[in-house]
């Protein structure tokens, strides 16, 4: 779907439902913020390529089982970018990868916060007893997410790879030990596939 009418989709302004939540829908607003971003700075737009999106995923969930945030995976086999690419078949020149956490509700990292139970979960809000933070939807959450790696300059670095010809990208679900919804994300850069597409 163009850019243009992708921004149009009225579910990108919904906020997230943590328990019934469009993965698809959440990858692709990432995958079209990051095109923003680099038609923004002169650059051509990002293919979508589904094997690189699996890629993602294999670090996503990679990051999910380790608790944090890395580039290393703890499969041995899938230990690298380079191994994970290999796993999946995808030969190219060019590669990167960005990785972060992002929380799941409008909360920036670092600032105070207040919880409390409320119906048998844990609510967080920056007063106590203050309303609580709502969640992102999908299209804040993109916009987030990319204001964090574009004030990063290795992150940025690899937003705006003028060699970079294709992107797959994923964010998963999970909650912090807070209890706060969060999400791994990762995002898988190339320049042209030669095998694996």
């Amino acid at each position: 779907m163009p850019s243009g009418e992708f921004w149009k989709l009225d579910a990108l302004d919904e906020e997230f439902d943590f328990e019934h939540l469009d993965l698809a829908l959440l990858d692709a607003a990432v995958f079209h913020e990051t095109n923003r971003r680099r038609i923004e700075n002169d650059l051509t737009a990002l293919t979508f390529k589904p094997v690189l999106r699996e890629a993602a995923r294999i670090q996503s969930r990679g990051m999910i089982r380790q608790e944090k945030v890395s580039h290393r995976h703890p499969d041995p086999a899938k230990k690298t970018v380079r191994d994970r690419f290999d796993f999946l078949g995808i030969e190219t020149r060019l590669l990167a990868e960005n990785v972060a956490m992002v929380f799941g509700i409008r909360y920036k990292s670092g600032d105070k916060f207040y919880t409390r139970k409320q119906d048998g979960r844990t609510v967080f809000s920056v007063e106590p007893d203050g309303p609580p933070i709502p969640p992102h939807t999908y299209a804040s959450f993109a916009k987030h997410l990319l204001d964090e790696w574009m004030a990063s300059p290795g992150h940025r670095k690899n937003i705006l790879l003028p060699g970079a010809i294709c992107l797959g990208v994923s964010s998963l679900h999970d909650r912090s030990s807070l209890g706060m919804d969060t999400f791994y994300s990762a995002q898988e850069f190339s320049g042209e596939i030669i095998v694996g597409d």
